[in-house]
């Protein structure tokens, strides 16, 4: 063993380590970008989050998803909303709760922000496409472990899904199937984030998941 082996960290502490330093390059692009119209990474978040969901989203709802704490959602909201960014109304289901959406000056400003390219999704262009899908699947199998662990929230992934069929198909491009579509997906289509989605029972889920990474 060489002396550089010897004094070596272990992969998974650079791996970490690695990550820890592409999430300063992301915080600092929205800093950038959502810091020029006078809101915080956090208030940009908040806006992301509320115009992925279909209904309105409930301040808990909101918190829990970010990991923060409601406190810090609640002054987020509420610089939102003097800015009229977002629109509160009662809850569907509980007429005394407040529940939070979209307004259409937010929609328009980040429709704005998604026609620019992020540092990130510029540098990850620049990967050959295997490269990119390899990382995306590392990246879902991140996601999924932090998700058992509760260290977040549960995602909205193709993999937690119930109508998610992994490796049922010979195509090597796309190995997978959604059922609710009925059409085969290619890791590639697998999404992160699928207002459809259905989560799994607890059976289905490890099953699926086992078949998932068996390939």
């Amino acid at each position: 063993m060489n002396p550089l082996e010897e004094s070596d960290l272990p992969l998974e502490r650079k791996l970490a380590d690695a990550l820890a330093r592409i999430s300063v390059a992301m915080r600092a692009g929205n800093w950038d970008w959502f810091g020029k119209e006078g809101l915080s990474p956090t208030q940009g978040q908040i806006l992301l989050l509320l115009k992925s969901r279909q209904a309105p989203m409930r301040l808990s709802e909101v918190a829990s998803e970010l990991a923060v704490t409601p406190a810090t959602v609640s002054d987020s909201v509420a610089t939102l909303a003097e800015k009229e960014l977002i629109q509160k109304e009662k809850a569907f289901d509980d007429g005394r709760a407040l529940a939070l959406k979209l307004a259409s000056k937010g929609k328009k400003l980040l429709s704005l922000y998604e026609k620019e390219q992020t540092v990130i999704q510029l540098v990850v262009s620049r990967l050959p496409k295997p490269d990119q899908i390899a990382l995306y699947r590392s990246l879902l199998r991140i996601i999924r472990e932090l998700q058992v662990t509760g260290k977040i929230p549960i995602a909205r992934m193709c993999v937690t899904c119930r109508y998610f069929r992994p490796n049922v198909h010979k195509n090597s491009e796309q190995p997978h199937h959604c059922a609710l579509v009925n059409a085969p997906l290619g890791d590639r289509t697998l999404r992160n984030d699928c207002p459809e989605h259905d989560a799994a029972d607890e059976h289905l889920a490890e099953q699926n998941w086992r078949a998932f990474i068996s390939s």
